[in-house]
């Protein structure tokens, strides 16, 4: 992986997929291509997670046009991190999708993504994203109540190796009854 300091320079704007995006250099990307995107995901998050979803479901995921998508790429142009969101109603995102190359872990990659796609769809007017994950990974979950999320349950058995999961929300703070009790939200 090429050295890259960590700035928005290297994130790309949330897309709907179909968009034609233009990076700050100028550049422009079409992520209706939808062979290479998925290509692209697939690929990383082969390496980046130890049951990595397939290519139908990378395809799934961003078919609606109610999918959002973030990415980030070293200066090489390879993507070393994405996150994928899916509006499941008019104030409600869920997160399907965070996954950071291994080799760029630790540098706050997956929170500045999260964040950049919490905020932009917190512009369109959702108040509340929501998500998963398997109830033994740490690391994720560090991430996610850093940012404000909460655990609101758990799923037993729920992945086919047999884990857990766990359910985790972020709600904000004018949605969930105003200031005051913030415990768990976030801005």
């Amino acid at each position: 992986m090429a050295d890259f300091a960590l700035k928005t320079d290297g994130i790309r704007a949330p897309a709907r997929v179909g968009e034609r995006l233009e990076d700050d250099r100028g550049h422009a990307d079409e992520r209706g291509d939808e062979h290479a995107t998925v290509e692209g995901i697939t690929a990383l998050i082969v390496r980046a997670m130890p049951h990595p979803w397939s290519a139908g479901q990378v395809r799934d995921a961003l078919a609606s046009e109610r999918s959002s998508l973030i990415w980030q790429e070293d200066d090489a142009g390879d993507l070393v991190g994405c996150v994928v969101g899916r509006r499941v109603a008019r104030n409600l995102v869920e997160i399907d999708l965070v996954a950071v190359d291994p080799e760029c872990r630790r540098e706050g990659r997956g929170r500045l993504l999260l964040e950049e796609l919490m905020a932009a769809e917190r512009a369109g007017g959702v108040d509340e994203f929501r998500l998963e994950l398997a109830f033994g990974n740490g690391p994720a979950l560090a991430l996610y109540e850093a940012v404000g999320f909460v655990v609101v349950g758990r799923r037993a058995r729920y992945y086919p190796d047999g884990a857990d999961a766990l359910l985790l929300t972020w709600t904000a703070p004018s949605a969930a009854g105003g200031a005051g009790d913030d415990q768990g939200r976030g801005d």
